[in-house]
């Protein structure tokens, strides 16, 4: 049986790339523990990917507290 990863690309559809798009707007968009939560990937993974982002959450708790 052949996976959505190659039926797609067999397709032509830039899978990687709308891979790294998603990556890049969710955690510019949340927290990356809640990016790493939703997509079921390591936090430091998460953090690394807010990093390249050049997002930075740091603020985020203290943030909530007021």
């Amino acid at each position: 049986m052949i996976s959505t990863h190659n039926l797609l690309n067999q397709l032509g559809l830039p899978v990687l790339s709308a891979r790294n798009t998603a990556m890049i707007e969710a955690v510019t968009s949340l927290p990356a523990i809640v990016v790493a939560d939703l997509f079921g990937i390591q936090p430091s993974t998460a953090q690394r990917w807010a990093n390249y982002a050049k997002d930075d959450w740091s603020v985020y708790p203290a943030a909530r507290l007021t």
